[in-house]
């Protein structure tokens, strides 16, 4: 009978373990975490910068005194900028961007003397000329690689900009004698390079260099029997900027 019993019991705590197995689980399911979709390139921005021009001049003349002599130009330049990116090939992002900066950049040289004064002997007059920098602007290509949220590229394109040259001078008895200002339109292309970081999906900040080349240009002197005092300009740029990038909508990740 006591064998019967402890059979009995045994068999039923076997059954009750085999019917528990059969029960659905009461843990709970776990929870849905999406995955961060990859950071993308592609949309429209806009944004601002700030950041220093440094000029260089070559000033050529046959009526001064002297050949040639070259001026540096420097200053704070600022503006904004606006362009399209786009994203292939998950690494490869090319756009276009174009961007308009003002400029202070400027500097002035002085010189004595120049071409005898007829009747007056030698010529002792102090003559200089100021140089400024009034405007830059640009329409480029961009081609960078991304490394996620970072993207490192090259630009460049076509550049314009507006010069100012001021040609005066002293007589020996500190008379002042005259001066003339013309403003040049000026054109050529830029090359450069920069790195953007995107601090959030939309935010996306940069530093930059460009170079530009304007060319030859002529500046008169007050005296017209002179012959042009002919300016060369080139221009580095360092710059700083922060944008808002209007990106493509996220894809919808299903959810199971």
């Amino acid at each position: 009978m006591r064998t019967l019993l402890l059979s009995t019991v045994a068999f039923a705590a076997l059954a009750g373990s085999a019917f528990a197995a059969d029960l659905p689980s009461r843990k709970e399911a776990p929870v849905y975490v999406a995955p961060v979709p990859a950071f993308s390139w592609t949309g429209f921005y806009v944004g601002a910068d700030i950041g220093g021009s440094f000029g260089s001049t070559s000033l050529h003349s046959n009526w001064s005194g002297w050949n040639s002599h070259s001026v540096d130009t420097s200053g704070v330049m600022g503006g904004g900028y606006v362009g399209y990116n786009y994203q292939w090939n998950q690494n490869f992002v090319i756009g276009v961007e174009g961007d308009f900066q003002g400029s202070g950049s400027s500097n002035t040289w002085s010189w004595v003397g120049g071409p005898a004064l007829v009747g007056l002997g030698p010529n002792l007059n102090v003559y200089n000329v100021k140089l400024e920098e009034n405007w830059l602007a640009a329409i480029n290509g961009r081609l960078g690689i991304s490394y996620d949220r970072a993207l490192f590229y090259a630009i460049g394109g076509a550049a314009w900009g507006q010069g100012k040259a001021t040609v005066g001078g002293y007589s020996p008895s500190n008379v002042w004698l005259a001066s003339v200002s013309e403003n040049k339109d000026l054109s050529g292309y830029d090359v450069g390079g920069g790195v953007e970081y995107a601090f959030t999906p939309n935010w996306v900040g940069r530093v930059e260099y460009r170079y530009y080349d304007f060319g030859k240009y002529n500046v008169y002197p007050w005296v017209g029997n002179y012959t042009p005092l002919r300016i060369e300009t080139t221009v580095n740029t360092v710059r700083v900027g922060l944008a808002y990038l209007f990106s493509a909508p996220a894809p919808v990740v299903a959810k199971y």
